[in-house]
């Protein structure tokens, strides 16, 4: 299984670099890698740099400007025995996608079918009788079952930061 740590925003100056919007909260670990797929190929890496809140990226095999604009757009991922070890109530996005949605009355909202960032807050997507979107906030309370592939949130913070559409 594959887990996506970023997508490329840019080719970045004349040597091929890309500029690569990150997808995880441990942005160092990009430094621990050998090799990542871009776009479902492997690519070894050359240089890993760190500069605020992106990750610079340069590949071997891509070695001008003309090269690395072909690799924008496409996402940057890892195979799942390369990702951090989690630790007791941590999880990835991945596994939430396709999760039964409920609030604590009980009450089933829809299968969680997408995740987005846009920066301050991961944008949750269910799809149910109407579509709902929200941002994941600690204050929703989330519970995960990994094993019954439910999440159970907060009613009241939730019916505070969703909205649905038509």
């Amino acid at each position: 299984m594959k887990i996506t740590i970023g997508e490329i925003v840019k080719a970045q100056g004349l040597r091929g670099e890309v500029k690569v919007r990150p997808m995880t909260d441990d942005l160092v670990r990009f430094g621990r890698l050998s090799s990542v797929l871009v776009g479902g190929i492997p690519f070894k890496l050359r240089s890993v740099n760190v500069r605020g809140d992106f990750v610079y990226l340069s590949f071997d095999g891509v070695s001008d400007r003309n090269a690395a604009e072909v690799l924008v757009g496409k996402l940057v991922e890892i195979d799942r025995s390369q990702a951090k070890k989690l630790g007791e109530g941590e999880y990835f996005a991945v596994d939430l996608i396709g999760c039964k949605v409920y609030l604590t009355d009980g009450e089933y909202i829809g299968i969680l079918n997408r995740i987005d960032n846009f920066g301050s807050a991961d944008i949750f997507t269910v799809k149910g009788v109407k579509t709902v979107r929200f941002p994941f906030l600690k204050r929703l309370g989330l519970q995960y079952n990994e094993y019954e592939k439910t999440i159970i949130l907060d009613k009241d913070r939730f019916g505070e930061v969703s909205c649905y559409e038509d």
